[in-house]
Formats: structure tokens, sequence, C-alpha cells
């Protein structure tokens, strides 16, 4: 009798732990072999010509894209979890990856903020200050601080400097550069109440001089374009990795680049 008891109640114990199991959601702590890719869009628009498909992609693209990553088990997030998961261990979700866009066109206020908003995922958007609100003089459209403002507020979306004129500060003396940083990142705190500590370099252009210029400047993160990889916990804050995605890209492309990036 007293086996029998035994035998039931240590069957019981292992029905609790089999559904603790099953019900305990999966999380990625800091680990070596953690990867965080970062991609990377620039405008969305209705046409394109498939030669402009490395800084163009129609919005039924870029929501396929979106619902595509979902599908996938990938699980958008922001560089302050990021952040807070080099320098504090923070635990991230399964499949973490970060989704930016850069130099602030009004088409990511008009395609891609409603469609983030729709499917609640979070993403970043480096802006070029000098060109805030213009329509002239440049190749698109850009929003406007009202439109900022509005995106920042929605929690969906962080919007952080790309520089102040869109020059690559890898060419440019120090004062200049100093003056990217700093000018850019004084108008987004001004303009939406926000502390801004990220940079994502124009054409990549940068060095080790540029990079320690950034820190000083208050940047906590300094991110790069064309230098492909994903990012893991040790990876070096000044100079994250980001994948460039085309408008060409099929969702099985888009996976696949990601898949294949995890491992440089």
């Amino acid at each position: 009798m007293k086996k029998l008891i035994k035998t039931k109640i240590f069957t019981s114990i292992l029905v609790i732990i089999s559904i603790i199991i099953v019900f305990t959601p999966t999380k990625v702590g800091t680990t070596a072999d953690v990867r965080v890719p970062i991609i990377l869009y620039h405008n969305i628009t209705e046409d394109y010509n498939a030669s402009e498909a490395l800084v163009n992609i129609t919005p039924a693209e870029f929501e396929t894209h979106i619902i595509t990553l979902i599908e996938s088990g990938y699980n958008p997030i922001d560089f302050d979890e990021y952040y807070d998961f080099v320098t504090n261990g923070k635990v991230l979700p399964n499949k973490p990856v970060i989704i930016t866009f850069d130099d602030g066109y009004l088409s990511n206020y008009t395609y891609a903020f409603p469609i983030l908003k729709k499917h609640n995922v979070k993403a970043t958007i480096f802006a070029v200050t000098d060109t805030i609100g213009r329509s002239e003089g440049v190749n698109f459209a850009h929003f406007t601080w009202e439109q900022a403002r509005e995106m920042e507020a929605s929690g969906i979306i962080d919007i952080e400097s790309h520089s102040d004129s869109h020059a690559n500060l890898g060419e440019m003396s120090i004062n200049d550069v100093q003056r990217e940083f700093r000018r850019s990142k004084y108008l987004i705190e001004k303009n939406l109440n926000k502390d801004c500590n990220v940079f994502a370099f124009p054409y990549g252009g940068y060095s080790s001089e540029v990079q320690e210029l950034g820190i000083k400047a208050g940047y906590k993160v300094l991110s790069l374009v064309g230098d492909v990889g994903a990012n893991s916990a040790g990876a070096d804050l000044t100079a994250l990795r980001r994948i460039t995605i085309r408008g060409t890209d099929s969702p099985e492309d888009l996976i696949n680049t990601i898949e294949i990036n995890l491992d440089k």
C-alpha cells in the first residue's frame, strides 16, 4: 500500500513538472550564443524601380515582412532593451530582432507606422534632423516634428539620430563631427522631450576617433550600416551591425538573410 501511495505521489510530481515546463515561456538570457539581428529599411512607396530596391519597399511588401517575422517566431525589441541586455543581463524574448529605418522619410509615418501599430511591433527610426519636415531639396519628403511626436507617443516608434546633415562622419573634421553628434541629439531631445541615446552612422562612415566622439557626445549606442552580421551580448556598442533589407526580398529571402547573418 505504501509503495502504491509513493508511486502515485511520484507520478503526480512528474505531471506538475511537465505542466510547468509546457506553460513556462521560453526566454533567452545573456549567454554566448544569443544573437540579435538588426534589420534596416529606408523608404516605403507604392511603386519603385527594381534598381532602387536597396532603399525602397512597397507597403504591401513591408507588411508581409512584418507578418513573416512574427509567424517565424521573431520578437521585435528596441535599443533600450538590447542595451540593458548587454550591460545588465536583461532577459530577452526568444529570437529577438531590432527593426530600423534610416533618414526619417514621411513614408515611415504614412505607411510603416500604421502597419507597425496594427501588429504591435516596435521599430526605431534614425532621423536626419536638418531635413525633418522638408519636402524640397531631398529625394523623398521627410516627416515633421509633430508627426515624430505622435509616433513617439505611441510607444511603438523610437526616434533616434542619423546625424544633422547626413554627412559621412568618417570624412569630416573633429569640429564638424562634434556638431553632427551634438546638434542632432539636442534637436531630438528638445522637440521630442526624450533622451536620444542611439546614433546610426550615415553611409556607415566612422573611425575609432569618431566612435569616441560619439560616446563623449552622450550616445550609449552607435550603429553601422553595411557591416552585416548579428550582435551578441559582448558586441561593441559603438559599432553594432545592421542588415539592409531590399524591397525585392521575398518573405523567404528575409528569413534566410537573417538566419545566415545569425552565424556571422
